[in-house]
């Protein structure tokens, strides 16, 4: 019987054709060369970032934040509040977190009649300048919060404790919102400060700090008890006997909140503080309560164009 001969007149393939390894060109082309390419847009990310933000001098940053533009003082905050997790000596520096909470609570004074909402029925529409000019107000109010909450010492606590328990804002979002923020905060600042405890020698450098910033204050300055009350709380951590700063005592009531959000919120910020035997007591307390939670009251819902 004759042999099979293919259509074409040429010969069958043999079998698979030899393995040659791979070359310095080809190993360059796979791995190198994406290599490079993702390194470079990193590059320039950072680059971008830091023109942004990583460029600015503190000076520069309390500029833009006391702008009569309420664009310019929303982004520098929340510029800011990136750059101060990354600059320990800028987060440490108990003058510039207490001019922060200057600014802050001035804002807060602000903002009681504070509305991202259309008013009710027979009152005039907001324009939409109107509209922005408040969200840009109350972004302001958010990230000047997470600022302070992301300083070593906990000089803009009394601040946030306001912040937290009273009633900010002229709508129920705005509200809402300020809260919310003020215990995302508190939570931030309690671990902070729970770090500085393990490192003795940077508690006493942040004492040492706070007094200085209260030399160079006036007497009647309300950030002087701020910074006093800061200092008593880490000159008690740093003898491991935590001092009453307050916080507890607001995060227990918050506690109380019908918003079944704030109440979760509640029980993160709470495991990071501890106080005198008393507020200690008082935070297992809420706690028990937050665990035994039937989720009553409805949260406020808060979407990305609010």
């Amino acid at each position: 019987m004759s042999d099979t001969v293919s259509p074409t007149g040429s010969e069958p393939a043999k079998g698979l054709p030899p393995v040659v390894p791979p070359s310095g060109r080809f190993i360059a082309q796979l791995f190198v060369v994406p290599g490079v390419i993702v390194a470079a847009v990193v590059a320039v990310l950072l680059w971008f970032s830091w023109l942004a933000g990583g460029s600015r001098t503190p000076d520069a940053f309390l500029r833009d934040l006391d702008s009569t533009n309420p664009e310019v003082r929303w982004r520098a905050a929340s510029d800011l509040a990136q750059v101060l997790k990354r600059d320990e000596q800028l987060a440490s520096d108990p003058q510039f977190g207490l001019y922060l909470a200057g600014l802050l609570h001035r804002s807060l004074q602000n903002s009681k009649t504070l509305s991202v909402a259309q008013p009710e029925k027979n009152a005039p529409e907001k324009t939409t300048s109107d509209l922005n000019q408040a969200r840009m107000q109350r972004s302001n109010i958010q990230y000047l919060a997470a600022c302070l909450g992301n300083l070593t010492t906990p000089v803009g606590a009394p601040v946030l404790c306001d912040m937290a328990k009273s009633d900010y804002g002229g709508d129920e979002k705005t509200k809402a919102l300020i809260r919310r923020q003020a215990i995302w905060a508190l939570a931030n600042l309690g671990d902070n400060a729970s770090k500085l405890k393990k490192k003795p020698q940077k508690c006493q450098e942040a004492m040492d700090d706070i007094c200085r910033a209260i030399a160079d204050r006036s007497p009647a300055d309300s950030e002087v008890e701020w910074a006093r009350k800061a200092h008593t709380y880490l000159g008690n951590l740093y003898l491991r006997d935590a001092d009453r700063l307050g916080v507890i005592e607001t995060l227990a009531e918050c506690a109380k909140s019908d918003d079944p959000f704030v109440r979760k919120q509640v029980a993160l910020a709470l495991s990071f503080w501890e106080g005198d035997p008393a507020e200690n007591e008082l935070a297992e307390k809420a706690l028990l309560r937050l665990t035994r939670d039937d989720g009553r009251g409805t949260a406020v819902e808060i979407g990305e164009r609010d």
